[in-house]
C-alpha cells in the first residue's frame, strides 16, 4: 500500500481559468464593431450639438439621432452581453468589452437629450 503522507510531490492543476481563443475571438468581435460605432456616435453628438440653422436641416438631425440609436443600440448591448456573460476570454479584454459597452451606449441617449433640449421645435 502506498503511504499518502509520502515525501512525493504533488502534482495540481493551475487555478483559475484559462482563455481559449474562441473565447478571445467573441470578445475581439464586439470591439472591432464598437469602433465604427463609437465614431458615428460623436459624429451625430456633435451634429446634434452644433445644428445648422433652424429650417435648413429639414428634419435630418432627428433622423441622425435615430440612426445612432439604430446604429450603437445593438453594438452596445452585444458588447455588454459578451462582456457580462462570457467567462473564457481574458479578463482585460472583458472590462474593455464592459467599457466600450457603456461608452457606445451612452452616446444616443446624449445625442437624444441634446435633440430634446437645444433643438428647434
Amino acid at each position: 500500500m502506498d503511504n499518502a503522507s509520502g515525501q512525493e510531490p504533488v502534482v495540481a492543476s493551475p487555478g483559475g481559468k484559462r482563455s481559449t481563443r474562441v473565447g478571445l475571438l467573441f470578445q475581439i468581435i464586439p470591439l472591432v464593431l464598437a469602433v465604427p460605432a463609437v465614431a458615428w456616435g460623436v459624429f451625430i453628438v456633435w451634429a446634434t450639438a452644433f445644428p445648422p440653422p433652424c429650417g435648413d436641416s429639414s428634419g435630418l438631425v432627428p433622423l441622425g439621432v435615430v440612426e445612432c440609436w439604430f446604429v450603437d443600440l445593438p453594438v452596445g448591448l452585444l458588447a455588454l452581453g459578451i462582456g457580462s456573460f462570457l467567462k473564457k476570454g481574458s479578463r482585460r479584454l472583458r472590462r474593455i468589452c464592459l467599457v466600450a459597452a457603456a461608452v457606445v451606449l451612452f452616446l444616443p441617449i446624449t445625442a437624444s437629450i441634446i435633440l430634446h433640449r437645444w433643438h428647434c421645435p
